[in-house]
């Protein structure tokens, strides 16, 4: 139950109330914001609560039980509150949300409402929608190891532990040529294998994009240059000339972990697990 200050309670209750609504975004790079609906700006825990910008939550709808509680969230892009970009850089994926009740004229008077997270959010030219939702969504997330024949770690994470900076490993380019909106091409990387970096990463040194990094879908060697196909739309347009470095790609397969990264002490699958077809197999007939 919500505990409610005897103070704040009597405001409540004298039906001549100078409250208005607050809402705080964490997002996960550490970068907190404040808004409020008020018509000035509010200052209290240590925070600039912008009146006039950024968001107005809709209905919030709870349920009893572990149903998570949703609702939605709209507002216009500006470059003082919510821009764009931002949005696009994904730097308000899960981000944290809390919404307060708070008396205008004496801040320290407020009451904390609902907390949640953003979900899905959508950006049009001017404006964005976003999904809120509860505490109650982390229930219907996985966690811990899934067991497969593949190995469940990232190239070169703490569980992987291998080296990729190495030049055998990490190549410097240039975008020479630009295909389509996810496929471009370089000057010839030369590298080992004609699928070196299927799998792989890229990470955008300057350009629109720089500090992103994107997974390749697809690479070819195609005479003197080698194409790249990301495996998702970038984040703003590619460009001629755009550097980047580019890391080799591991299907998570024995094989490549052993031949190709000679990694094998540290492979996480499980590649001699039993598939479907010995769960139906019948008992074989002896001769």
């Amino acid at each position: 139950m919500r505990s409610i200050p005897q103070a704040f309670q009597a405001s409540l209750d004298s039906g001549a109330t100078t409250l208005c609504w607050c809402w705080k975004i964490i997002r996960n790079d550490g970068v907190v914001l404040g808004f409020t609906e008020h018509d000035s700006d509010l200052y209290f825990d240590n925070l600039l609560w912008s009146a006039g910008v950024g968001l107005n939550p809709g209905i919030i709808e709870s349920a009893i039980g572990f149903a998570s509680n949703t609702g939605m969230a709209t507002g216009a892009l500006t470059q003082s509150g919510i821009s764009a970009d931002d949005i696009d850089r994904g730097k308000y994926d899960q981000a944290k949300i809390e919404i307060w009740r708070v008396d205008w004229q004496n801040t320290a008077q407020r009451v904390g409402i609902w907390s949640g997270e953003i979900g899905d959010i959508t950006r049009k030219e001017h404006a964005f929608e976003a999904e809120i939702t509860g505490q109650a969504r982390k229930l219907n997330r996985t966690f811990g190891r899934v067991f497969s024949k593949q190995c469940d770690a990232e190239l070169g994470d703490n569980h992987c532990t291998k080296d990729i900076s190495s030049a055998s490993f990490t190549f410097q380019a240039n975008v020479s040529q630009i295909l389509n909106v996810t496929q471009f091409s370089v000057a010839s990387l030369n590298a080992p294998e004609n699928d070196w970096f299927s799998a792989g990463t890229i990470t955008w040194i300057d350009g629109q994009n720089a500090g992103q990094t994107a997974r390749i879908s697809q690479y070819f060697q195609s005479g003197a240059e080698d194409v790249f196909t990301l495996a998702a739309l970038p984040v703003k347009p590619i460009a001629v000339g755009d550097a980047m470095s580019v890391a080799a790609g591991c299907n998570k397969s024995l094989d490549h972990c052993s031949g190709k990264f000679s990694n094998v002490l540290h492979f996480r699958g499980c590649p001699f697990m039993p598939g479907n077809d010995s769960l139906i197999a019948g008992p074989v007939p002896s001769r």
